[in-house]
């Protein structure tokens, strides 16, 4: 039986310490699944939230990297879904089927289904509404997916965002096996964005500034590691780069950071016609050179966390693959101070909350 009240980590105070509170379980709506969450991840997107740079509502519960087990299921719910099965939690919630967005950005391969993440209409769990640092959370049926088999919740928290936007970032990049790209940042996203590229086939270079990010460059499974890892600090680091890659230099980079100066550098790593996908939100917007862009005919391309049949794809390649995060577990009652933990810059990887 669930419980009437749950524990949950509160954002109640901009730049203030999360507060762990007791609060109501929340409400099964006829299209959701009430899940029991396993682990659920903090992202920057998440420090962004604690900041106040979304103008969040407060009190909320943050987190939009949920895991779990289902409890109970909506009587409208979109799918086969049922008790006990191990689910993964989209933060995009509830269509409302009748905007622009809905209209208009519909799967390619789910033409009678709307695409939630562009809808004018939807909650974000986490951003606009209660996440996944408590003990339950309410999961919109048609934007959850199912856990492999043997994949741990806190191995599979990470990938609900993380691994969702980078999966989706490669694909917009557009690449083929062979291909070489780059991936600069190498923390929680850039990580997985590692694995995924090298088990696509294509050929990678892993570009950081800090000690962290190149050792866990170097940490990653041995047979989705990448070719070459590169120190952004290196005044040689745009040539060895270019050299790498040959052919005038990389087919793409996947930027996971937000950092704006790296962001503008990256474009001087890229041959004729070579796809930019930056996945960081700087705050002060995107910086690029006129000059890279048109006498090269670059591409800058924008691209959101993965939709469900997405997220879907990528479980698979997870477990075919056997990609892993390198992560940081603590206690739901350990986490108040966990934006403080964000910023730590000896960080490696992500920082997952387990139940």
């Amino acid at each position: 039986m669930t419980p009437n009240n749950m524990r949950a980590l509160r954002l109640v105070e901009y730049n203030a310490p999360y507060k762990l509170e007791e609060i109501p379980v929340p409400t099964l709506g006829k299209h959701d699944l009430l899940v029991k969450v396993g682990a659920a991840g903090f992202c920057h997107t998440d420090y962004q939230v604690y900041e106040g740079v979304y103008k969040s509502p407060i009190p909320m519960t943050p987190s939009h990297e949920p895991v779990g087990t289902i409890v109970a299921v909506g009587e409208n719910a979109t799918g086969n879904w049922k008790s006990g099965q191990r689910v993964g939690v989209l933060t995009f919630r509830h269509a409302c089927h009748s905007c622009v967005g809905c209209e208009v950005s519909r799967d390619p391969l789910r033409p009678l289904e709307p695409d939630t993440r562009f809808c004018e209409e939807k909650n974000m769990a986490g951003i606009n509404a209660d996440g996944g640092f408590a003990e339950y959370i309410i999961a919109d049926s048609a934007t959850s997916v199912l856990l492999p088999d043997g994949l741990p919740f806190e191995q599979a928290a990470p990938l609900m965002c993380a691994g969702a936007t980078v999966w989706t970032g490669l694909e917009a990049a557009g690449l083929k096996a062979g291909q070489s790209v780059g991936v600069i940042g190498i923390g929680g996203l850039g990580s997985l964005a590692l694995q995924f590229a090298a088990g696509l086939g294509l050929r990678v270079v892993a570009i950081d500034n800090r000690s962290e990010g190149l050792d866990l460059a170097r940490e990653v499974p041995e047979h989705l590691r990448p070719a070459q890892i590169i120190d952004y600090n290196d005044p040689e680091a745009t040539k060895k780069i270019v050299a790498f890659a040959g052919g005038g230099g990389l087919a793409g980079v996947v930027i996971c950071t937000d950092n704006v100066e790296a962001t503008e550098w990256s474009l001087k790593l890229l041959r004729p016609h070579g796809v930019c996908v930056p996945l960081g939100l700087p705050e002060s917007g995107f910086r690029f050179s006129a000059f890279d862009i048109m006498f090269k005919e670059l591409v800058v391309k924008g691209s959101l966390v993965a939709n469900q049949r997405l997220v879907s794809d990528m479980m698979n390649f997870v477990a075919k693959n056997g990609v892993r995060s390198h992560v940081q577990t603590i206690q739901l009652e350990e986490g108040t101070n966990l934006p403080g933990r964000y910023m730590n810059p000896q960080l490696k990887g992500r920082l997952v909350v387990t139940m």
